[in-house]
Formats: structure tokens, sequence, C-alpha cells
């Protein structure tokens, strides 16, 4: 009878032990995001603001409400000056997961300046007021190797391992960047000029060869201690797509203008905010997960920018690769 009683109560502690649902995802702590990356290449500029959430389920993809903030107070500080944003609509590409229009704040005509402190401040009557301040990246100094001007004029004439060498020194304040190679050209479709750019990869699936099956282009890169970069690409690659052009529009005229070699620099803000959210890209690294990653005072989200550069160089008149 004993033993009974003592299973019974036991039972019984169980029973009141598990009366207590286990959440796993935590207490909602309400904040506001904010993200915004300007940028020198426009003069809108553009911040979006919302409110946290509690998925419905432990998939957070789940969640398709609306959550932006609207009637914020949102202002730009540069230089001594501030700026105040005002309420727009933009369309979605991908409306997938989101059916309404992204509720964001702007402002036109306001030409990011480098080497710029700027100051991102939002306030609203329901989670109070954040901020988060960027650096923009002074403008790099980009220059090419004497031999390479001659390999781009003439890659007939150059053997395909010829090195094409690009060196960039980099504003002091970044920390992250891209480089990468576009070649524009006309092409007449019809009675109508019609200006396009294909870019120059860096390597390929068979790079003895210098094909172009699954080629592969340059990603965001640690900038150095000394800011000096050099980037180098292979004539072969180079001629590659210019062959490949040429057969794709054998039919038609087809002229090549210039190569550019184009610049992203990131500051702080955003490449941090770049290697959290590519964990994988990281070969030493073992994690599985995305880890969050805030630059926001007071409130969860990014306040990144870029500034973005070009070294263009002028392709003969009586290029090879014209028809």
């Amino acid at each position: 009878m004993c033993k009974l009683i003592s299973s019974s109560c036991m039972v019984g502690l169980l029973a009141l032990s598990c009366s207590n649902s286990f959440d796993s995802r935590g207490p909602l702590q309400q904040q506001l995001v904010v993200y915004s990356v300007l940028s020198t290449d426009r003069n809108e500029q553009f911040v979006q603001v919302q409110g946290d959430y509690m998925p419905q389920t432990y998939n957070p993809l789940s969640s398709t409400a609306d959550n932006s903030i609207t009637g914020a107070n949102v202002v730009l500080s540069v230089g001594g000056k501030t700026y105040t944003l005002r309420d727009t609509l933009l369309s979605r590409v991908d409306t997938s997961r989101y059916k309404f229009p992204i509720h964001a704040y702007y402002i036109g005509r306001l030409p990011i300046q480098r080497g710029k402190d700027i100051l991102v401040s939002v306030s609203t009557s329901s989670y109070g007021a954040v901020s988060s301040s960027t650096i923009v990246p002074d403008q790099p100094k980009i220059t090419l190797d004497p031999r390479t001007g001659a390999i781009l004029d003439q890659p007939n004439k150059n053997p395909l391992d010829a090195p094409m060498i690009f060196y960039i020194q980099l504003s002091k304040v970044a920390k992250g960047y891209i480089a990468r190679l576009l070649l524009y050209y006309d092409v007449l479709k019809g009675s109508e000029w019609v200006e396009e750019a294909l870019e120059v990869p860096v390597t390929s699936n068979d790079s003895a060869a210098y094909t172009l099956d699954m080629p592969r282009y340059p990603q965001m890169n640690a900038a150095s201690t000394s800011g000096q970069i050099a980037i180098t690409y292979k004539n072969g690659y180079y001629r590659g797509i210019l062959n490949k052009k040429n057969f794709e529009y054998r039919s038609t005229e087809l002229i090549f203008k210039w190569a550019t070699l184009v610049v992203l620099q990131a500051d702080e803000n955003l490449f941090r905010y770049y290697l959290n959210v590519h964990p994988n890209d990281d070969p030493r690294s073992v994690r599985l997960d995305e880890p969050m990653v805030t630059t926001i005072n007071g409130g969860l989200g990014m306040v990144g920018s870029y500034s973005l550069d070009s070294l263009v160089y002028l392709l003969p008149y009586d290029f090879w690769g014209n028809r």
C-alpha cells in the first residue's frame, strides 16, 4: 500500500510539473528594427523602420504580417546639417512571402559625400528612440599595370595566361571591398543600338582551359591593413567572353567600347553585417546558424554605407572584337 501511494504521488508531481508549457522562443522584447544602406552612387537614400515580432510557429518565415512602423521621425545628420525623411512605398521584386509593398522613409537629392560621418536617428511614440552612425569610405586610387593596357587593346596578340593587373589603394575606413571588371558594348538590335555589359570572371570550373563553364566572380573580401590591393584577371577569360558575345551576335553589328573596373568599398557596419549573414563563406567557421548582428543603439538592425568608384579604359576604334 505504501508503494502504491508513493507511485501515485510521483505521478501527481510529474503531472503538475508538466502543466506549464515550455516555449523555447523566449519572451518578446519589443524593439525597433532599423535597416539602411547609404551609398554614393545615388541621390536617393532610404531607411526602413519596423517592429520586431513573434511568429506563430517556430519557423520565423511563417509570419507574413506587415510590421512596418508608420509615423516615425527619421533624421539624417551630416556635417552639422539635419535632413528629415518622408514616407514612401516601394514595390517588391519578390512577393512569395509578403504581398504588400515595402514601407520606407526616403530623401531625394541628397548625394552622400565620401569621408563623412552620418548619424541616422529614429524616434517613435510607441518604441522610443534609436540611432546609428556610419563613416562613408573615401575615394580609392585605382591604377592598372602598364602591360594591362596592351592586353586589353589586343587580346588576340597576347597569350591566354597573360595577367591583367589592377592596383587599388582603399580608403582607410573601408573594411571590405569588391572589385569587378565589366566590359561595355553596343549591339544593333533591329534598328536600335542597345548598350549592354558583361562581367569578366576570375576563374572557372576548368581554369587550365579558361572555359566559361561555371564561371566564378569576385566576392566581398576584407581590406588589408595597408589598404593596398592587387586584382588579377587572365586574358583567357577576357578573350572567352569576347568570343562568346561575337558568337551570340554573329548576325548583327557589335562594338566593344570600354572596360571598367568597378570598386565597391564597404564601411565597418556593412562589412560586419555581411560576415555575420555569410558564415559559410569563412572556411575556418564551424557555425551552422546565422548569428544576429546589430549596429543600432537601443534597437536591432544595421545602418551602413558603401562608396562606388570605377576606372574606365577606352578600347581602340578598330578593336579586335568588333564586328
